[in-house]
């Protein structure tokens, strides 16, 4: 998601990048692919503390398990008037803040269709930014493509299960389909055009005609056809029921990371 939110704003325009990136092969690679910024220095903190005075915004991109030890050697190096971003699943605004001694941090859920400019982000920020301050978050965020802004951070734990996990569901249910054609006898590369084709133009045939999703079902599902009775097998499976269980339970753990 970081290499995301990188190669995002330097398609934007004239941006300066700055990376810190603890693994030297990654860091030569975001290098050379993105014509990035880097630090010679070895050390990633070594490399923050370089990088960091020439930096106007600061995005964290880590994962939240290592935020503690971050947090740790950061604290009190970043400059308050500096706009802070962070896109650690779970992890509080409350505690960005109190954890890098700032006033202010800007919370995001994105996912990863965020790296070909086609994501959809949730945000919030702890106080109310200034007008320049919040052009240049929304600036950002929609490099990586929609953008929208809550008032409740609880907001943002229920967007991880739904948005920031979802690809995950939609590419398991796609894996499923691709596997079952290919038992039916296609050929997997067709199989797979066909599922990727089909996800693509159902997504952008309910995003044009503004329906609802159970319109555009029923649309599709005649009496007694194969849609019909193909729902009625997955219904009486209680696919309903797995899936609703499945993302209530990453909702569940997206809290649950926001009280460790």
């Amino acid at each position: 998601m970081g290499e995301a939110f990188a190669s995002s704003i330097i398609k934007s325009g004239n941006n300066d990048v700055y990376v810190a990136e603890p693994d030297r092969d990654r860091k030569q690679y975001l290098n050379t692919k993105l014509n990035i910024n880097i630090s010679k220095e070895e050390d990633v903190y070594d490399q923050i503390n370089e990088l960091l005075p020439a930096s106007k915004i600061v995005i964290l991109c880590i994962k939240p398990q290592l935020f503690n030890e971050v947090s740790r050697k950061l604290e009190g190096s970043i400059d308050p008037k500096k706009i802070v971003i962070s896109i650690l699943a779970g992890t509080r605004l409350d505690k960005i803040c109190d954890y890098l001694k700032i006033d202010n941090a800007i919370r995001v859920m994105p996912n990863t269709p965020s790296q070909i400019g086609k994501g959809i982000s949730m945000w919030k920020s702890k106080k109310p930014l200034l007008e320049e301050e919040e052009e240049e978050v929304i600036k950002i965020l929609e490099c990586l493509g929609i953008a929208i802004k809550t008032d409740k951070e609880s907001d943002i734990d229920k967007a991880t299960a739904i948005s920031g996990s979802g690809p995950g569901y939609l590419f398991l249910i796609m894996e499923i389909i691709e596997n079952i054609g290919i038992e039916l006898g296609l050929s997997e590369e067709v199989t797979k055009k066909l599922v990727i084709e089909t996800f693509v133009g159902s997504s952008i045939l309910a995003k044009e005609k503004g329906k609802s999703f159970k319109e555009l079902r029923e649309e599709v599902t005649s009496p007694n056809g194969t849609t019909d009775s193909g729902i009625r097998e997955m219904i009486k499976n209680k696919l309903d029921n797995s899936i609703k269980s499945g993302i209530i339970k990453a909702h569940e753990r997206s809290k649950e990371i926001s009280n460790d």
